[in-house]
């Protein structure tokens, strides 16, 4: 396991809002290794729309992003941006560059008209467009998923950086971390600095947005997804959609959410006279 410094670190710098803008950022320079140029052909044409669905960690997006891949006429949505899973896949098949390793991951899904997903954060977004990514698609569109509750999510990136459980598949903590004030308010504020240079990212980018509050979809998932698919331009549909991930909720993560906002109401409180 991690030690608590180290997670402060890299929690710092994978997630702070310069992040996004630095013209050195994490994926750009992961993938420069990768890739020379980092570039996708101005040649390289996909008859179908790019979606991408902006993100920060811990806001919902594996979950929507699975409703919306078990529709008929979309698919994808998943992190085949990340620096890691591009060099791994890259490597594997033996493709040359990126317009081939685009190719690859269109190919793996097999209705060729369908909306193309992918999982992007602030600086993803910015890659996408960087790259040319976006230019070898009919068209982009943007899905923005965040989440209203701040305190938990910052509470529930605690808790997977701590249990490396990322998703409800994986195999429950038999022992939950031990409560950390500091901890958990390195990682509110690694959360609000994340959200707001996915603001900024998708201020600047010419891209149509859709907005989904995490607890919208929660509790009106049919109306959520019937809103986004009007968005895309997309005709409705009667068939039941489903994914795989399931609220990651206990007890024991609610106790330490409610005591959290306790210790931070304390902090804001007013001194008594």
């Amino acid at each position: 396991m991690l030690s608590a410094w180290v997670r402060r670190r890299i929690i710092g710098n994978r997630l702070n809002g310069e992040a996004a803008l630095h013209g050195d950022s994490l994926h750009l320079s992961h993938l420069r290794r990768v890739f020379d140029p980092l570039t996708v052909s101005p040649d390289l044409r996909f008859d179908r729309s790019l979606i991408l669905l902006a993100f920060t960690n811990r806001s919902g997006s594996t979950h929507l992003g699975q409703l919306l891949a078990s529709m008929p006429d979309l698919c994808g949505f998943r992190e085949d941006l990340n620096h890691n899973i591009v060099a791994k896949r890259t490597k594997a098949e033996g493709l040359p560059d990126l317009s081939a390793y685009l190719s690859h991951i269109v190919r793996l899904n097999t209705t060729p008209r369908a909306g193309f997903g992918l999982k992007a954060s602030g600086e993803q977004l910015r890659l996408a467009r960087m790259t040319g990514i976006d230019r070898a698609f009919r068209d982009t569109k943007v899905i923005r998923i965040h989440r209203r509750d701040r305190v938990a999510q910052a509470v529930s990136l605690w808790m997977a950086w701590h249990t490396r459980q990322w998703t409800s598949r994986q195999d429950a903590p038999t022992d939950l971390p031990t409560y950390d004030l500091t901890e958990l308010r390195s990682n509110l504020r690694s959360v609000q600095n994340a959200e707001s240079a996915l603001d900024l990212v998708l201020s600047v980018l010419p891209y149509e947005v859709q907005t989904v509050e995490y607890e919208t979809l929660c509790e009106h998932q049919a109306a959520v997804l019937s809103d986004l698919r009007i968005g895309l331009g997309l005709p409705s549909v009667s068939q039941k959609v489903e994914s795989w991930t399931e609220r990651q909720t206990s007890p024991e993560k609610a106790e330490i959410v409610e005591r959290f906002r306790r210790d931070l109401a304390r902090h804001w409180s007013l001194p008594e006279t």
